[in-house]
């Protein structure tokens, strides 16, 4: 019933990192050097700034910061394009009993202002990020505590055995290692908005919604990286004018949501570059007043929705039915489109809304209206008649990205709110937005309990057969219940550059991480 995952994303990257070199005019040729060349600064297109948190790892959920601040921060251990753990900032790491991981540190790591890195940053790191009630608190369920053996060794301490912890310090866009004295002293506003890390760029410069300046770490523990003097990241809410940048040479690569849109570069000298599926457009529900506490009205809007339609339509015929681990993730449940509620029965939605006296109910959806969400305007339409033919009004209701995304972080939100998802560090992380106890974007209140124990019971279970056991009991839950709606899952971005840009690949997490390795034709 469930793929398989032995604690690898092998089949993410096989069938998701697929690259295709195009020949074509577009693209101006040029003579590639025998060798990499060192220097240049990379100006890339991208969709929007950080907003929400701006680019503080313990403080922002979003993913417009993290695919920032994975090119600053970095974690304890990485993940290879196989989903393998390997070294990062620890060059080695030993389990030392259930509950005790011992990290070994690089000796000539370094922040970006020269301090170097020891035990203690790594042991606030670890503490802060579980008492922070953000998406890495929520993972950290089982963590107690770091201890300092020596200034390049700490111990992490849990209090029982843990499924997720190590997917957290593995994790780019959860397990970011800060500098104690600069992220203590820093005000909430220069956390947000400043950066010190010891990744392999450092920000030196940010004006809004127009660019962020990022340049190489002279104190990189990698002496052989990064190539790039560094990346300029040029904001570009609308696809078609970022394309346009490309097409014109004002930028170097971009990323597209459209992957429509991407393929009309095919045969114009452009590299492209797919991400993986794991691109689910979450519709969060609120259960606990409305229309929407009745289970029989959330029932109802499951069943007339047909997925299927809504793939080919909404998404122009490149999304999938998936449950709410993406099927981008290999850990993601088989044949999706079985779980309750799934299959689409106008007629069942119908009796359910008659048995609750509400035909004619009103639902409301909110969504972001910003340029760089329009592939997803054309689900609400398809949405919004399905469900008028079964007896429910489904009330449109745009608003701006930054607006709707605090809505969300505060649960002061009625009916659905639609919240792009990206690929998490464990699966149990997809549904700890929903689920977490305590949480303000835990908006199922009552409704909800028998999916968080069942949630619980994912995080401290460390046998991987039983974790997939575990993840299905809690997918068919949630399905039964309608705590959290998936209309599609699409591939998370295109990535596009021209031939100035080499030895550059998409990764699996969509994080953009491998610019370090890339670098420019002069």
């Amino acid at each position: 019933m469930i793929k398989r995952n032995h604690s690898s994303l092998a089949l993410l990257a096989a069938g998701l990192l697929a690259l295709t070199g195009c020949s074509g005019v577009a693209a101006a040729s040029v003579d590639v050097p025998s060798e990499p060349v060192r220097g240049g600064i990379l100006s890339y297109g991208t969709d929007i700034q950080p907003v929400a948190g701006g680019i503080d790892p313990y403080s922002s959920q979003a993913f417009s910061g993290m695919n920032f601040w994975v090119q600053i921060y970095e974690p304890l251990l990485t993940r290879d394009d196989s989903g393998a753990i390997q070294p990062g900032l620890a060059k080695d790491w030993e389990q030392l009993d259930a509950t005790t991981y011992r990290f070994h540190l690089r000796e000539n790591a370094k922040f970006s202002n020269g301090d170097p890195l020891t035990a203690q940053d790594v042991k606030y790191s670890l503490e802060t990020m579980a008492d922070s009630g953000n998406l890495q608190a929520r993972l950290l369920n089982e963590f107690e505590t770091a201890t300092v053996v020596d200034k390049h060794t700490v111990d992490a301490h849990l209090s029982g055995p843990s499924g997720t912890f190590m997917g957290v310090v593995s994790d780019a866009g959860t397990g970011s290692i800060v500098s104690k004295k600069w992220y203590s002293a820093a005000s909430k506003e220069q956390r947000q908005r400043e950066a010190m890390g010891t990744g392999p760029f450092k920000l030196t410069g940010w004006q809004d919604n127009v660019v962020l300046e990022l340049r190489r770490n002279e104190h990189y523990w990698d002496p052989k990286l990064p190539l790039l003097d560094g990346v300029d990241f040029k904001i570009f809410p609308d696809e078609q004018s970022r394309l346009a940048a490309l097409r014109q040479g004002s930028v170097d690569a971009i990323w597209l949501g459209d992957q429509q849109l991407a393929e009309q570069v095919e045969g114009e000298g452009f590299e492209i570059g797919h991400n993986a599926a794991t691109r689910s457009l979450n519709l969060f529900v609120d259960t606990r007043k409305g229309p929407t506490a009745d289970l029989r009205i959330r029932q109802a809007i499951s069943r007339a929705m047909d997925r299927e339609k809504i793939a080919l339509l909404a998404s122009y015929g490149y999304g999938k039915v998936s449950g709410i681990v993406p099927i981008g993730d290999p850990a993601a449940i088989e044949h999706a489109e079985n779980l309750p509620h799934y299959t689409h029965d106008p007629e069942g939605a119908r009796e359910l809304l008659e048995r609750a006296n509400a035909v004619g109910s009103k639902v409301t959806i909110t969504y972001p209206s910003d340029a760089s969400f329009s592939r997803d305007v054309a689900l609400y339409e398809v949405m919004k008649e399905q469900l008028r033919e079964v007896g429910i009004d489904l009330v449109l209701n745009p608003l701006p990205w930054a607006d709707t995304l605090s809505k969300y972080a505060t649960g002061n939100f009625t009916g659905l709110i639609a919240i792009p998802g990206v690929a998490r560090a464990d699966a149990s992380a997809y549904f700890s937005g929903f689920l977490a106890p305590k949480a303000p974007t835990n908006t199922t209140g009552d409704q909800g309990e028998q999916a968080t124990a069942l949630w619980q019971t994912l995080n401290t279970t460390v046998e991987p057969r039983q974790r997939q056991e575990a993840l299905l009991d809690l997918e068919q839950e949630v399905a039964d219940k309608v705590l959290n709606i998936v209309p599609y899952v699409v591939t998370q971005r295109q990535e596009l550059w021209s031939s100035r840009l080499q030895d550059y690949a998409p990764d699996p997490y969509s994080f953009r991480i491998n610019l370090k390795k890339g670098w420019l034709v002069p």
